[in-house]
């Protein structure tokens, strides 16, 4: 699948890691530099945080958690008035979370931001880089990514992350409750239980909630993306 994604006409134009400006510095492809979580080429820092070419990063620790609920943690923030959406700008970063052992903690990733304009960007270019980004994150050693995947309701109409997050294989529990009216969903425990029963139920009337991606090897979520993510794959596979 990486070996895929690599090859695909959509990331060889748009992740190359050419172009690259990280807070004043232009970075070159081959560069490789110590970040905080490891050791990357520009190539693997643009796949890692969806770093589209020509973009301008900015690096800043956050110590509290964000108004978003984003948590603590080193965030990117990038510019691409060419990909990204107008007046918007992308936010993802790397935190450390509490284990189960005492004095464990385990990286892990946070999408705060992640718009794509729907008139300037190739179809499929958020799957394939999202995929990218996964791999990357799993290669690097991350525990899961996590969101807050909005709903679209209210004045924010145009969020749609809710039903698309999930088709990448990110995960939450239900509500409380939140299936029990409606009997053929009434055991599930999870959205992913949800979609494998009814995904036009959940395409309606899910609603936003923080939910995450499973970096493990053969979990759940690896299974969804790299289904769904192939197919995307074959489709963008000609100019």
């Amino acid at each position: 699948m990486h070996q895929q994604l690599l090859a695909s006409p959509i990331v060889r134009t748009y992740l190359t890691g050419t172009g690259v400006r990280l807070d004043g510095v232009d970075l070159v492809p081959a560069d490789c530099f110590e970040l905080p979580f490891g050791t990357f080429s520009t190539v693997e820092f643009a796949h890692l945080f969806s770093i589209f070419d020509g973009s301008r990063v900015h690096q800043q620790a956050e110590k509290s958690i964000s108004l978003d609920d984003a948590p603590p943690g080193l965030y990117f923030t990038i510019i691409n008035h060419r990909l990204i959406e107008s007046r918007h700008k992308n936010r993802l970063g790397v935190f450390q979370r509490e284990g189960d052992a005492i004095d464990l903690y385990i990286e892990d990733m946070h999408i705060d931001h992640y718009y794509l304009s729907e008139h300037q960007t190739p179809p499929h270019l958020g799957t394939l880089a999202f995929a990218l980004c996964a791999i990357t994150a799993h290669l690097a050693g991350m525990g899961r990514i996590t969101l807050v995947a909005a709903d679209g309701q209210g004045r924010n109409t145009r969020y749609v992350g809710v039903k698309v997050w999930p088709k990448f294989g990110f995960d939450a529990l239900l509500l409380p409750d939140e299936t029990a009216h409606t009997p053929h969903l009434a055991h599930c425990a999870t959205v992913q239980d949800v979609i494998a029963l009814d995904e036009a139920w959940w395409a309606e009337h899910g609603t936003q909630r923080r939910m995450a991606f499973d970096l493990s090897p053969h979990s759940t979520s690896w299974q969804k993306l790299i289904t769904y993510a192939s197919r995307k794959v074959s489709e963008g596979s000609h100019p």
